[in-house]
């Protein structure tokens, strides 16, 4: 029996340990080697010919251990693909304790006069760098890459973070011919799942076995000839849309109970009040007290002093790019004068809580992060924190990160679906909204001469997301640099330039230019052929596809207006003028209003474009383009003079 027994097991852990790579490591196929273009797609500058991987916990020594191993293969096919030769791996970490990497290798394949090269990646090039926080990243630049070299790569993480499932995504930006995973989850861990994306998976099965010894229900994916995942117009983070598997710890099973892990993102805001890095950094921050005061002195108006606290953060912590939720050394944070988004407005909120407000920190993911699934209580769905108070009755959304933007107007990153208010007062889902739109207004006052020269003035009022990408550009290269840039290609003189406001948030950015425009109009004869939009003109539609499985984002609201003041040379009639127009999306979700007038030799020019709904499902794309359009169409459409 005792034989029987162990042959038995002996059988179970080979059938444990069978899943396996679908390709061998150095062993490639003749035919990809000859690859010239993938026939799936003869658009792809490379193509995953296969990615495997497999996911599994064991026990080691004392504790839990999970383990995850990948096998990628890719064949390389122009010279846009040869960035996919310098791959990373991102590593967890927290505090001291950080994933570990192993076993790493990594070779390319060329065919060069008949016989297979192979080239292996040494460890010269292989570094790490510091992402974030909670994250690190092993970077490895594989030699000897071409176009037409066939790349392959294997590694292990061991990790003893094992309430990070590693997720999977069967979709890349480039095609993917095969995409296998397997996730071994024990018994004692309960795990959801959830898939996203538009691109299903071709099999999916679930089987009891024994893997490492344990005892586990593997899960097993496959998909085959997964077409490239591509970018479009106003969207958040590609990694939202690709085809992708999710994992989330729930709960942790044992043998005289079970402890829920995922419980409720009331239990998760409890947590993070508790958490010194959170929380109980702004209970702790009392030394903060006396400077708050300082800041404050002789200010009665509440508004006023939290526009003097968010003032004095921007002007003493420079955000350093980092998207993060949790605060460091407050005292070293203000010492260095640089921090992460989390140290910046944590700081305020802080700062602001000694100046006796009512402070909530509220938690959300960023635009480039992905949208919150409010069905799975995790804290890694976010990546930033923004603080909230309540002056007479209305909440004020506060984000100290941007120096170029009002007190009260979030970042452009923020804007993306809820976030979740945390304090001790208040607990719940808001909608992350702006009073900001992305606005510019332009008025032109030109006069032509005979040759199609125009000469005047063209001034610029930018204002919202507008007035904060036009200061930023100023204080960054000035307006020297700012004006070269904006000059570009155009065959533009710029006889004086002024700015105003640049330094008052409050008010928009304005700039004004006398010029000498000599690229804008075209003579045939005794024709002249000027388009009325210097500046501005909407020449391509943004969006491209014949259909669209994502949302459409725009962030924010979006308005453009033009007014044009043109003279026509004294020796020359008008011959024809661009047709009025109003066209409008369903709700008024968007509108284009063109109104052309003339008045002996003066020709006025008012074109107004709207956004008025900042995201529109997929199945109003149609529209949409549409109405892209018939604004393309309309914005070069041409004034005609003719000689008299």
């Amino acid at each position: 029996m005792r034989i029987c027994s162990t042959v038995a097991f002996i059988l179970l852990t080979i059938i444990g340990y069978s899943q396996k790579s679908p390709i061998k490591f150095g062993d490639i196929p003749m035919e990809d080697l000859k690859m010239t273009v993938y026939a799936n797609d003869s658009s792809a500058s490379a193509v995953v010919l296969a990615d495997y991987g497999v996911a599994y916990i064991n026990y080691v020594g004392e504790q839990f251990v999970l383990n995850f191993e990948r096998h990628t293969r890719i064949k390389i096919l122009t010279k846009e693909g040869l960035d996919f030769a310098n791959t990373s791996i991102s590593i967890y970490r927290s505090g001291s304790t950080e994933e570990k990497v192993q076993s790493l290798k990594a070779a390319s394949y060329n065919l060069e006069n008949g016989k297979l090269i192979e080239s292996k990646l040494s460890k010269d090039n292989i570094f790490k760098e510091r992402v974030n926080r909670n994250f690190n990243r092993q970077k490895f630049a594989i030699p000897n890459v071409k176009v037409g070299s066939v790349i392959e790569y294997s590694y292990k993480i061991s990790s003893e973070f094992f309430t990070n499932f590693p997720n999977w995504s069967f979709q890349r930006s480039i095609p993917t011919r095969w995409s296998e995973y397997w996730a071994m989850i024990p018994d004692f861990f309960t795990y959801e799942k959830y898939m996203q994306g538009y691109i299903p998976v071709n099999s999916y099965e679930t089987k009891s076995q024994v893997y490492y010894e344990t005892d586990v229900t593997g899960h097993h994916w496959v998909s085959q000839l997964v077409p490239a995942f591509k970018e479009e117009a106003y969207m958040t983070s590609e990694d939202e849309y690709v085809s992708k598997i999710n994992f989330a710890l729930s709960r942790i099973n044992y043998r005289t109970h079970s402890e829920e892990v995922m419980a409720s993102w009331q239990k998760l805001a409890k947590g993070l009040l508790e958490d010194e890095a959170f929380g109980k950094a702004i209970d702790k921050s009392g030394f903060l007290k006396e400077k708050v005061s300082q800041i404050t002195t002789g200010i009665t108006d509440s508004l006023k002093k939290v526009i003097a606290i968010s003032d004095y953060v921007k002007a003493n912590v420079q955000w350093d790019g980092e998207e993060d939720y949790a605060v460091g050394n407050i005292k070293k944070i203000l010492e260095t004068k640089t921090g992460t988004s989390g140290d910046v407005n944590i700081i305020l909120a802080s700062m602001l809580d000694k100046a006796g407000f009512d402070v909530e920190m509220i938690l959300l993911s960023t635009r480039g992060h992905g949208i919150i699934r409010q069905a799975y209580p995790m804290s890694r769905q976010f990546n930033y924190v923004i603080a909230s108070i309540n002056i007479g009755g209305k909440r004020v959304l506060l984000d100290a990160t941007e120096k170029n933007l009002m007190y009260d107007v979030l970042p452009n990153r923020c804007l993306n679906g809820q976030g979740l208010v945390i304090s001790k007062k208040n607990f719940g889902w808001i909608d992350i909204t702006t009073k900001a739109k992305s606005k510019t207004v332009v008025n032109a006052s030109l006069t032509a001469n005979a040759e199609g020269e125009l000469k005047g003035t063209v001034q610029y009022l930018f204002d919202g997301y507008n007035a904060q990408y036009t200061r930023d550009e100023l204080s960054k290269d000035g307006e020297e640099k700012y004006l070269k840039d904006f000059k570009g290609t155009k065959q533009w003189v710029f006889e004086k330039s002024e700015f105003q406001d640049v330094k008052d948030l409050s008010k928009p950015i304005k700039e004004s230019h006398q010029v000498v425009i000599s690229d804008h109009a075209t003579s045939a004869g005794d024709i002249l052929y000027i388009n009325p939009f210097v500046t501005g003109r909407i020449e391509e539609n943004p969006f491209k596809s014949d259909e669209r499985t994502y949302p459409i984002d725009f962030g924010s609201l979006i308005e453009k207006t033009y007014i044009l003041k043109l003279v026509v040379p004294e020796n020359f009639i008008i011959d024809d003028l661009p047709k009025n127009k109003v066209i409008a999306l369903p709700g008024n979700a968007g509108k284009y209003i063109l109104n052309v007038t003339s008045v002996g030799n003066t020709i006025n020019i008012t074109s107004i474009f709207q956004i008025n709904k900042s995201v529109m499902i997929q199945t109003d794309y149609p529209v949409v383009k549409e109405f892209y359009n018939q604004v393309v169409a309309k914005q070069a459409e041409q004034i005609v003079l003719k000689k008299k």
